[in-house]
């Protein structure tokens, strides 16, 4: 009987758009100015995924499409981006052509179409206006692209950093979910942190875009995709070579404080449907604190692209990245107060690590009428050790409290959609089924240390975890305005862990295998009266995954806690220059079950909830002055069970977010100068569930200036302009100094950089 039902969907689908799919869509680019055919230019059909490429004479063609209106994207590096709607009817053999201006971003060129694929109040729209307007010199710029999203680095500049968003303290990445080309960034069970997300191996300048799906509303995404999901995808090709080099200074330390260097080299051509090259990114920083961090990066990445046919393509990268660096750690309020460091000093200097990582990725992308598929499969391999003493002699009078982290593993993963537009009564509908696969083999160690010298271990385990999730979606187009897209994801989960410690009466053996199972609905409303307005209803389910080590030990509860969330938003235009976004949203979360890497314990939180509201607008006084702001507002308490009430006390979520607002101007002319400034506002918020400490806020404004010519670029950066004493990271902390009879538990902190100032000069061939 099942197959019967399959055998008739099938057969629905495939007759269906045999007898609708008709009609052709015959282009043409041009450059606007020079009248010139434009080659090798992305056109995509956005509503169904569609993409071809330019032929030699600037020709494009889509066949066999339904009647109705399409949103056809026309991208080429160097010239802005174009969306426009063109309405076909069956038989129909439409022919059009698109003039394609040299790149300068207004907002008045860039319209809202009922067909873009966004929700959750069109982050992904907000995001893609940003990045042609924000600076991206860095890893933690693009994360910065992110609306409502900040970050804090607290160890040498080399460990991830500590991601806020939507009420979430995510520590190092546990509640977003971050890809590079398809690829997740994210580590399971990793030897620090759930979810640990080093973002440092991309480069900034290789980059074309970032898809950003707030909330766990898109059955694309299923581990850490709870506070968001972020997509990063990098350039298929590059029009010109650059020789980049940059030098920095830091108020109070003598000397050049930072270098980097910079290449981009295309590759030479092997036919006019190949195109490669290869990007060189290499970072030395002494850092602002009194002991230099040391910190040392080498970033390389390499891409070929290839046109198979008119309508496949593959892309191939592989890159590689390894870093090491010093640390000065999080230092407690009261040795400062008192004078014993001072706010860039260190209790113990001996805090660092390093970490690589070894990426390859294979993509096959295929359009074949209205159906389009794509699979990816991809390959790493990751190395990590980090000394961190958070405690100082709180449990080793004598040697102290540091501790070694080690995580080392290998990552193999599968990424595969297929999609197909087909008819259901008078709508244009759209299915996608995608499935995904990952296997990590991972050792992690835990050892008390002393100056980077190994004392005792203290955990030692191999983790074999296997991740398997299969989504559908549907979108329903009821009209030109009205859509709904239904789906659900199915996540399959296995945890085997193998303690490689001895058992007796200082260690219990915790080596066990389990199983976990989610199933996530997704339900989303985009109603668009016109070409500038829309109002988003979102609502659905995700989780975060816990480390495999807690779950093997504690089967009876769930380790792969839900998450609850819907949101009511809406974006519009206002005129020709003003775009606003707000949303209000919800998310109730059903166990926040940490794994504490620092002692290698797991805490059970308790269900929580979290409820908030997200404002992003977008002005563009003139040609050349563009402003942007975002304001989030949150508030976040555990509760007594999920869909429950707010605990009586200790109901505050530790380090939550609670208030966080950024924003600037940014000036660009037509003779190549640019200029922007901007500011970061992170509002106090409780550090405890009791709040009896709270972490400090902060406002940091920074500036940013660069002069492009046909072949030269000149920048600069300056960091903290009003050089503002703030704290990057904060953290209550019970910790004892070896001087101290007893222990204290009060905040302890990571300085942020003070006044700096780079400069940049680039050569463009």
């Amino acid at each position: 009987m099942k197959k019967s039902y399959l055998s008739i969907i099938l057969s629905f689908l495939f007759y269906s758009n045999l007898y609708s799919q008709s009609a052709t869509i015959n282009g043409i680019v041009n450059d606007k100015t020079t009248a010139k055919t434009l080659q090798a230019a992305t056109i995509t059909i956005d509503f169904q995924k569609m993409q071809t490429l330019t032929n030699e004479d600037g020709k494009f063609t889509f066949s066999s499409l339904h009647s109705g209106m399409y949103t056809i994207e026309i991208n080429k590096i160097g010239y802005k981006s174009q969306l426009i709607n063109v309405t076909i009817t069956d038989n129909e053999i439409k022919n059009i052509s698109i003039d394609l201006e040299s790149k300068s971003t207004k907002l008045a060129t860039v319209e809202v179409f009922s067909d873009k694929p966004v929700t959750a109040a069109s982050s992904t729209y907000i995001s893609k206006i940003d990045f042609e307007n924000r600076p991206k010199n860095s890893a933690q710029d693009m994360l910065r692209l992110v609306p409502g999203l900040f970050i804090a680095q607290h160890a040498g500049g080399g460990k991830a950093e500590q991601i806020f968003i939507r009420g979430f303290d995510c520590d190092h990445g546990t509640d977003v979910a971050t890809y590079m080309d398809g690829m997740p960034v994210n580590m399971p069970s990793h030897g620090h942190g759930q979810g640990y997300e080093d973002l440092h191996f991309l480069i900034p300048e290789v980059v074309k875009g970032m898809d950003v799906f707030k909330g766990p509303y898109s059955p694309k995404f299923g581990d850490f995709a709870t506070g968001a999901a972020v997509q990063f995808n990098t350039l298929d090709s590059i029009d010109n070579n650059l020789i980049q080099l940059e030098s920095g200074a830091v108020a109070g330390i003598k000397g050049v404080s930072s270098k980097r260097g910079l290449a981009l080299l295309k590759l030479p051509e092997m036919g006019s449907n190949i195109t490669s090259y290869i990007a060189a990114d290499v970072v030395n920083n002494r850092g602002y604190f009194e002991n230099s961090q040391h910190f040392n990066r080498i970033s390389l990445f390499a891409k070929t692209s290839i046109a198979v046919t008119e309508h496949s393509h593959v892309h191939f990268s592989v890159s590689s990245f390894g870093s090491s660096w010093d640390a000065s750690g999080q230092v407690p309020e009261r040795a400062v107060n008192a004078g014993l460091i001072s706010r860039f000093g260190s209790i113990d200097n001996s805090e660092g690590g390093t970490t690589q990582r070894n990426n390859i990725s294979l993509t096959y992308h295929m359009q074949v009428e209205a159906s389009e598929f794509e699979t990816q499969i991809y390959s790493s391999n990751y190395r990590f050790k980090l000394f961190s003493n958070f405690t100082f002699f709180l449990n080793d009078s004598i040697n102290g409290d540091e501790i070694e982290q080690d995580d080392n593993r290998t990552i193999r993963g599968l990424n595969s959609h297929y999609s197909i537009s087909h008819k259901l009564g008078k709508m244009n509908n759209k299915f996608t089924l995608g499935y995904s696969y990952r296997a990590d083999e991972i050792e992690n160690e835990l050892w008390h240390a002393s100056k980077r010298i190994r004392l005792d271990e203290k955990a030692n385990a191999l983790i074999h975890e296997r991740s398997s999730g299969i989504y559908a979606n549907e979108l329903f187009r009821f009209s030109d305005h009205f859509r709904t897209e239904v789906g659900g994801r199915y996540d399959y989960f296995i945890f085997d862990v193998e303690d490689q410690l001895p058992t007796d009466s200082t260690h219990a053996n915790y080596s066990g295998y389990n199983y976990q199972t989610l199933l996530s609905p997704k339900l989303n409303f985009i109603y668009s009266p016109s070409d500038r307005l829309q109002f988003f209803l979102n609502a659905g389910s995700g989780f975060h995954s816990n480390d495999a080590r807690s779950v093997v030990q504690q089967s009876n509860v769930h380790n792969l806690p839900r998450a609850d969330g819907a949101e009511i938003g809406t974006l519009f235009h206002l005129g020709n220059r003003f775009v606003f976004s707000t949303s209000i949203w919800w998310m109730d979360l059903e166990n926040e079950l940490v794994y504490v890497g620092d002692d290698g314990t797991t805490e059970i939180k308790g269900p929580s909830r979290r409820t908030g509201i997200d404002f992003s607008a977008r002005q563009q006084f003139s040609s050349w002055l563009y402003a942007d702001v975002d304001v989030n507002v949150a508030k976040n308490v555990f509760i007594n069970k999920l869909y429950g009430t707010q605990l009586e006390n200790d109901y505050h979520i530790p380090l939550a977010p609670i208030l966080t607002s950024v924003g600037g101007l940014t000036a660009k002319f037509s003779n190549g100068f640019e200029a922007g400034i901007r500011y970061r506002y992170l509002a106090e918020r409780p550090a405890n569930e009791s709040n009896t400490v709270k972490a400090r806020k902060y406002t940091v404004l920074d500036l940013t200036a660069n002069y492009k010519t046909k072949h030269y670029k000149i920048g600069v950066i300056i960091e903290n302009l009003l050089n503002t004493k703030w704290n990057e990271a904060q953290f209550d902390t019970e910790s004892r100094l070896p001087f101290e009879a007893q222990s204290v538990d009060e905040l302890h902190f990571t300085p942020g950089t003070p006044l700096a100032v780079k400069l940049l000069l680039g050569y463009i061939f």
